[in-house]
């Protein structure tokens, strides 16, 4: 925030002095369509103030239909001149999107002239920076078809434990009864389902590598690779140890590597406009009592405190030490026990236990001294803590809730979905009028809270379930009906702590799966 720090951010805030001049122009290809892949990552920087130009809906990836990487390398060519940065889903250049990079049937050839494709491109356009995301394969404890190859419906889970044994093997980790095991999958897996996942993780690894390489000639300025639903064992945690190896230290600055894969877009728009900008923000973070930063959360492969360190220092920003100077104070309500169950489980019960209640008054305290606070909330996958959430919607004497006092608020799918977006709103702050800033918050409440956590599932048991409809996959006068239910239930449900609120917006399944919502406005209206 530069010279803004000086005066204060409280008064910064109060007064608009960090506004821009003028408006960067950032070009954006996302992950795909989904609603936190484009529609609320857009909006969060657009409502900053910032012209962040995306392609044309029909080029991007969605449920029925592959992108189209030509078409999108074309308009990044054509939208090049003037921009402040571009940051490309490299997953959707090369395989057209995220699921597709899973499924593809394409020839290594292709795939290796695509990736030269964009990595010309800074020649071409030396004087805009390119930041660049990709994925490492995904390794899913569950059965995915069809967001994998159609065999994961009968094998997914044994796939992952091979997968899980084989990263151990290679570690020299495996006792007596694992290699027992190892030898029972590696005969109950056919033959040809084992030959098809080396090979596209092959692939893969084959792409990133010479995306690396890409970076280390100065073909990219900046190169994040996620790793999209892993494990402490696993085969995406043994590709990324074999990507880590084969990259050079001395750009180590340069690319990074963590879990994550849905919130990139996010970081890396962040990291675009600090660097347009010349800002570094400090952030600073606290955490739930417990298990605290050594929590290893579902889907991801290391402790929350080495995940949190990577998202700042790609996003631009800085890990401070102190709280007093730091422009985002990140509070990250972590698991006591650092178990992250399902949001639907019993145990994402209304209240906040004593742990829980020392963690609001902290976050309380920090509010009421002017600090710019954001909230990752981790304690759950796949959806908020009911009690924190509740906790931060409820008036005190009073007062407006803290929950709509606070800088950004993110509770989604994965713990570093949450973090990545909890710290990409959180340092958008200082460029957001408070009504912008609140309609954000309340987009996070509807869907990280009232939907995921709540809605959902009760739509879930009480029309997908017994219709026995295919979730994932439902037609379009199903997705009608399940869209009627879910409004409904989300302008009954949410009245009591969101007022009207839901009342304001509309609520879709963009995907033809309750999996995610789409969250919007039905007019301009405010929060």
């Amino acid at each position: 925030m530069g010279w803004c720090k000086g005066i204060g951010l409280s008064v910064a805030l109060l007064m608009g002095l960090c506004a821009p001049a003028a408006a960067e122009k950032l070009l954006f290809i996302p992950l795909d369509s989904r609603p936190v892949s484009l529609a609320y990552t857009v909006d969060s920087f657009r409502k900053a103030g910032v012209q962040v130009v995306t392609p044309p809906g029909e080029y991007l990836a969605n449920d029925r239909q592959t992108g189209d990487p030509v078409k999108l390398s074309q308009w990044l060519e054509q939208e090049a001149r003037g921009a402040d940065g571009a940051v490309v889903s490299l997953d959707s250049l090369i395989y057209g999107g995220l699921a597709p990079s899973r499924t593809h049937e394409l020839d290594p050839q292709v795939l290796a002239k695509r990736a030269e494709g964009l990595l010309a491109f800074k020649e071409r356009h030396p004087g805009v920076p390119v930041y660049g995301f990709a994925t490492v394969m995904r390794s899913p404890k569950w059965s995915s078809a069809p967001a994998e190859p159609a065999y994961y419906a009968q094998y997914g889970t044994q796939i992952f434990r091979w997968g899980a044994l084989r990263d151990r093997q290679e570690q020299g980790l495996l006792d007596r009864k694992e290699r027992k095991e190892l030898a029972g999958l590696e005969k109950d897996l056919p033959l040809e389902i084992r030959r098809d996942v080396l090979e596209r993780r092959k692939k893969n690894l084959f792409v990133l590598k010479g995306l690396v390489r890409g970076l280390e000639k100065g073909k990219l300025d900046y190169l994040l690779i996620g790793r999209d639903d892993s494990a402490p064992y696993s085969e995406a945690h043994r590709d990324a140890r074999e990507l880590e190896k084969s990259s050079d230290p001395a750009f180590r600055y340069k690319f990074r590597s963590f879990s994550g894969a849905d919130e990139l877009g996010m970081v890396l728009l962040n990291r675009a406009l600090n660097k347009a900008r010349g800002e570094t923000p400090l952030v600073y973070a606290y955490y739930n009592e417990g298990k605290g930063p050594a929590t290893v959360a579902s889907y991801e492969d290391s402790p929350i405190r080495t995940s949190y360190r990577q998202h700042v220092l790609a996003s631009g920003g800085y890990p401070a030490q102190w709280d007093k100077r730091a422009d985002l104070v990140l509070g990250i309500y972590t698991p006591a026990d650092g178990v992250t169950l399902g949001a639907d489980d019993p145990r994402n019960g209304e209240a906040l236990d004593e742990r829980g209640q020392r963690f609001l008054e902290k976050t309380r305290d920090y509010v009421q001294r002017g600090a710019n606070v954001g909230i990752a909330d981790v304690a759950f996958g796949n959806g908020s803590s009911r009690g924190l959430v509740r906790a931060l919607l409820e008036e005190k004497d009073g007062q407006e809730p803290l929950g709509y006092q606070l800088g950004s608020y993110a509770g989604w799918n994965t713990a570093s979905n949450s973090l990545g977006y909890a710290l990409g709103q959180g340092m958008l702050r200082p460029y957001l009028d408070p009504q912008d800033r609140q309609a954000l918050l309340t987009v996070r409440y509807l869907d990280d809270w009232l939907y995921q956590s709540r809605v959902r599932q009760e739509v879930r048991k009480e029309l997908i379930w017994p219709n026995q409809w295919p979730d994932g996959k439902l037609t379009d006068s199903q997705t009608e009906q399940a869209e009627k239910k879910v409004t409904e239930k989300m302008v009954q449900e949410g009245a009591p702590l969101l007022g009207k609120r839901p009342e304001r917006y509309r609520y879709r399944l963009p995907w033809h799966r309750t999996f995610e919502v789409a969250v919007a406005l039905r007019t301009n209206e405010g929060s």
